[in-house]
């Protein structure tokens, strides 16, 4: 899902960076030390899952995991996405720097704020809630993605169909993956969460 450099418009991308930026500078000054290592796990997830993709386009199609991330990492996940994407755009090129801040946000806005209003539930049904907590961040993700290439081209609109076409399979797998992932958690380690 990631948007390739030279795609957006110069306006679109400064307020991405001020946007992502200073959510994540938030995320910076809140940040406890015990929290580093649950930060760097996340950042690892986020980086293997979408290492293996699918050129979509302007985009990608890849498992993103941010519904998880959000899940784990509450407002740390914009400073996990942010560092995934920044260590795949420097090593292999996926994405770029001067779009980091978009991705940043088209990824780890939704899951935040899914998470901020699933995790009082997640106690009470936890397979819905995981499984929503797993689907809506990447549909929410699709649908920002889509908003942003509108916003910047009516041209690009060709791709918007293709996009979500391709992520709607994704949806279901990543909310698969959530309802797995956090019934675990939840069993064995639940001060994680």
């Amino acid at each position: 899902m990631h948007i390739s450099e030279g795609v957006l418009n110069n306006t679109i991308i400064t307020a991405g960076w001020a946007v992502s930026t200073s959510l994540a500078a938030y995320a910076l000054y809140k940040l406890k030390n015990k929290d580093m290592p649950k930060i760097a796990m996340l950042s690892s997830l986020f980086f293997i899952g979408s290492f293996i993709h699918i050129p979509v386009g302007p985009t990608s199609v890849h498992l993103l995991f941010n519904g998880l991330i959000g899940a784990i990492g509450g407002l740390n996940s914009f400073l996990a996405i942010m560092i995934a994407l920044f260590f795949q755009a420097l090593l292999y090129g996926f994405g770029g720097i001067g779009v980091l801040g978009v991705n940043t946000f088209i990824m780890a806005f939704p899951a935040v704020v899914v998470w901020y209003f699933l995790r009082p539930k997640l106690h009470k049904n936890t397979n819905l809630v995981s499984f929503i907590g797993g689907f809506l961040p990447v549909l929410l993700s699709v649908i920002l993605l889509c908003a942003v290439l509108l916003i910047n081209s009516t041209k690009l609109e060709y791709a918007i169909y293709m996009i979500v076409l391709f992520n709607l399979p994704l949806m279901f797998i990543e909310g698969f993956i959530s309802v797995f992932t956090l019934r675990f958690i939840l069993k064995y380690k639940p001060d994680f969460l």
